[in-house]
């Protein structure tokens, strides 16, 4: 372009000496060149006009041709809409491959701009929100799922986790993931029937509990009548039934806790619990339970939370169990309770078997041992 420009420069001087030399001849030099100057503005308006018709309908077919700077002007800019062409080509086949594998999504998929506003969403989410592509575009999301979860999760901007929304009579997790240059992708799947199932899972669990505990109690109370009566070759059979039996009341009693934890039926005020109290409390309990075998250390920092204190001493006397009965004789265990800044650590510590690292992972399933 450069080097067209330096032509062009040297064609107007040129044009320049040869209209000038006639003019001293005859004596109209400032005509001539007045003339010429006419001359190629017109021209280059002509160009100008074509150039400014072929951008409002760019196209292979009607490429103007000139000469001089103008037909390195038509040729650069041609080459620039071929490129383009070719980009926004590959674009719209990105964008409609996007579109067809999302459509093939199983869940809801919700494209947002940088206002929350929708772009795009695919079939999934036309069915499960009620979306309406003409009437919907370009709203911002909250004004059409407006479950006050919802709002509050998308007005907070803090995305790590899920939301759960209710739609009529149905139950939605979704999930909003940023990405690009501050846009947004809401997910969502309809977890009605997986909700139905946990519920039935849990109410069985709740009910069974209930309804073994009785026929549990009438064994436990004739096996201690039975047991009062034996005679020494029946005493030894019957207290491994009644030890059994212990046993099935313990898990049936932890069936029954575990219920009542998952129906997330928490207090509606809970306890100011002094964590330091509690500690003693549970301390001097597993002394108790040691009967001397092991060393038991409490270190305490004066500490209290909001909570259920029955609970949390239910989970700590496990932890303070466990220790005991997996640390062998001689042993150190130590209970403590440390503040660090805003959070309060809680632990228990002792030198016995432990677990093995392919049982971390699940620890927190229900029943696993």
């Amino acid at each position: 372009m450069i080097s067209g420009f330096r032509r062009e420069i040297f064609t107007l001087l040129l044009i320049g000496v040869l209209l000038i030399v006639p003019g001293l001849i005859s004596g109209r030099t400032q005509e001539l060149l007045f003339l010429g100057l006419v001359v190629y503005t017109v021209w280059n308006l002509h160009n100008l006009r074509r150039l400014t018709r072929w951008l409002d309908k760019p196209s292979k077919k009607n490429v103007p041709e000139s000469i001089g700077i103008w037909d390195e002007l038509y040729y650069k800019l041609y080459q620039l809409y071929l490129r383009q062409r070719k980009s926004r080509k590959k674009l719209t086949k990105i964008v409609t491959r996007f579109q067809e594998s999302t459509q093939a999504l199983p869940y809801a998929v919700v494209v947002l701009n940088s206002s929350f506003e929708i772009d795009w969403y695919n079939q999934v989410a036309r069915n499960l929100f009620g979306f309406k592509q003409a009437r919907d575009n370009g709203v911002r999301v909250d004004n059409l799922i407006r479950d006050p979860a919802f709002v509050e999760y998308l007005n907070s901007k803090d995305f790590n986790d899920q939301a759960e929304i209710e739609l009529g009579q149905r139950r939605v997790a979704l999930r909003i993931t940023p990405y690009g240059h501050g846009e947004y992708l809401l997910s969502a799947i309809d977890i009605t029937q997986q909700q139905q199932l946990e519920d039935m899972r849990r109410d069985f669990i709740a009910n069974a509990s209930h309804e073994l505990r009785t026929p549990i109690t009438v064994i436990s109370g004739y096996l201690e009548a039975l047991i009062d009566q034996a005679d020494d070759k029946m005493i030894a059979p019957l207290e491994k039934i009644q030890s059994q039996t212990e046993r099935m009341t313990q898990i049936l009693e932890d069936l029954i806790v575990l219920a009542r934890l998952e129906s997330k039926e928490w207090p509606m005020y809970p306890d100011i619990v002094d964590l330091a109290e509690l500690l003693q409390e549970i301390h001097h309990d597993a002394q108790v339970l040691d009967d001397g075998r092991h060393e038991i250390i409490l270190s305490v920092d004066e500490a209290s939370i909001e909570g259920s204190r029955s609970e949390l001493q239910m989970a700590i006397t496990n932890l303070v169990t466990n220790a005991i009965r997996y640390t062998p004789d001689g042993g150190t265990i130590r209970i403590f309770c440390h503040s660090l800044r805003d959070t309060i650590q809680v632990g228990v510590e002792d030198d016995g078997i432990g677990i093995p690292p392919e049982h971390i992972s699940r620890l927190t399933e229900r029943f696993y041992r």
